[in-house]
């Protein structure tokens, strides 16, 4: 098969672009940002009128290209202090600094990444995109100087290409791993969105709103770089007039308690199509009660997320997620899409929380991250006690750890002390449960807890949960850094 490639190459080893305003640094760049360089190059020539810039709108209908990129890691992260914009609210210079934050990727082989679509034969718009890439000037930010070019590729032409394979996998539904890509639309949107910015000033008006770039889908990109998580679905926590819901980090297992029975009454009324037996299945997999007979059992997990990942972080309660085996995607949206706007309900009576479906934000981010270093928020409660004896303690951690599926080799350090700012240690509650502990089911009261640190030889994708109480928000691990 045919392929157009263009290859862009950058002439440094380091890219800035960003999955969003705060990050996470993006790698592989998307589709959709070359598509924005590739508009943007040409415009400047003058030539979006021409064959050329036609080819962009005929670029833009392809589906998600392959990406071959190099190795990369992140760079550090620097803070620069330039001065604001609002120059006429302060005229000291020094007074009116901000701190602009660059996260960098470094690239680990030639600083070169490959788009390739597959196409049937070598039409006029084939030549328009390849002379479209040698516009081009910069990729990711604008201080990453880069130019392209484009050529015609066999399936040899093809395979000779080095670096690490990203695959578009439409209609994979994960939080991690999705990359912008152009559609139809796409170059219109991007002209209107300029337009809005040249004429967001006119003297002696308001100023006008600038339109962002709206018009593009995002896809899934699956590479041996990177490491697939569970399935999940986020949701924060709301007051009934739509503020945001904070809950007790050691009462965090009621928050867990309350969304699994909305889930089972969800699912009692509108349980997904195909389940042949909904009320063995809604015991089972939804409420977690696992039948005799059944060694391999597979159910939901309730994970309140303690408030974590900035210096002010209170470990508070304001999210909470539900995760899926591997396998469960389709079933854990439809349970998802039901629980959205439903309000969860106390065991002792009255009304909780709202639960409002979230996409992800900073604080999620540290438990769906994907890293070789993760430590545990939540104290990881061990399938036994360890009677204080450390070569007992490795043991039952080691079964902890394979209980929870983690067979990838790894090296972990355990302790007491929690690994992040706020949260609780792994002290077991006194009597009438009162202490600095969590409160935890009674069929986990009388086994053996710690936090945890673990390294693994290669990156892990997120979310992680370890221990006897890891399927209802004890043992939640998250990203530290590797530093």
């Amino acid at each position: 098969m045919t392929h157009l490639c263009i290859t862009v190459r950058w002439l440094d080893d380091r890219y800035h672009g960003l999955l969003g305003r705060e990050g996470p640094p993006e790698w592989p760049p998307s589709p959709y940002r070359l598509f924005q360089a590739l508009v943007a190059g040409v415009a400047r020539h003058g030539k979006l009128d021409s064959e050329v810039g036609k080819s962009l709108g005929w670029l833009e209908s392809l589906p998600a290209p392959l990406i071959i990129a190099p190795h990369s890691c992140d760079g550090q992260i620097v803070t620069r202090f330039v001065p604001n914009n609002d120059g006429d609210k302060e005229p000291d210079r020094q007074k009116r600094l901000t701190g602009k934050t660059s996260r960098p990727t470094i690239l680990l082989g030639l600083p070169e990444v490959h788009y390739l679509w597959p196409i049937s034969e070598v039409v006029p718009e084939v030549i328009g995109a390849i002379q479209a890439a040698r516009f081009l000037s910069c990729l990711g930010w604008g201080i990453d100087m880069a130019y392209g070019d484009g050529q015609v590729f066999d399936v040899d032409g093809v395979g000779g290409l080095q670096g690490i394979r990203w695959i578009p996998k439409p209609g994979t539904f994960r939080e991690n791993g999705l990359l912008r890509v152009p559609k139809k639309g796409s170059m219109k949107d991007l002209m209107n969105a300029h337009q809005s910015a040249l004429s967001r000033i006119d003297h002696g008006k308001p100023l006008r709103t600038v339109e962002k770039p709206a018009a593009f889908d995002r896809v899934f990109y699956a590479s041996s770089e990177l490491s697939i998580g569970r399935p999940c679905a986020v949701f924060a926590l709301r007051t009934d007039s739509d503020d945001a819901y904070r809950h007790s980090h050691a009462q965090l297992i009621h928050i867990a308690g309350m969304t699994r029975c909305a889930a089972i009454k969800m699912m009692k009324e509108l349980p997904p199509e195909g389940i042949a037996n909904p009320d063995e299945w809604i015991k089972s997999f939804v409420a977690g009660h696992r039948p005799e007979s059944q060694n391999d059992h597979k159910q939901l997990s309730y994970i309140p997320l303690p408030s974590i990942g900035h210096e002010h972080a209170d470990a508070m309660i304001r999210r909470v997620m539900i995760i899926a085996p591997f396998g469960f995607d389709s079933e854990l949206r439809h349970l998802a899409g039901q629980l959205d706007g439903e309000q969860l309900q106390r065991e002792a009576g009255g009304d909780g929380p709202i639960l409002d479906r979230l996409r992800s934000d900073g604080v999620t981010r540290q438990y769906l991250g994907s890293s070789k270093v993760w430590g545990s928020v939540t104290p990881v409660i061990l399938p036994g006690h360890d009677d204080r004896k450390p070569e007992k303690t490795i043991k039952l951690i080691e079964r902890a750890l394979a209980q929870s599926g983690i067979e990838l080799g790894c090296q972990f350090t355990w302790g007491a002390l929690p690994n992040f700012k706020n949260c609780l240690p792994a002290y077991k509650l006194g009597r009438n449960d009162r202490g600095p502990g969590c409160f935890r089911p009674d069929h986990l009261k009388g086994l053996s807890a710690v936090h945890l640190r673990i390294t693994f030889e290669h990156p892990v994708a997120g979310p992680l949960t370890i221990g006897a109480g890891r399927h209802c928000g004890l043992g939640v691990m998250a990203v530290l850094s590797e530093r």
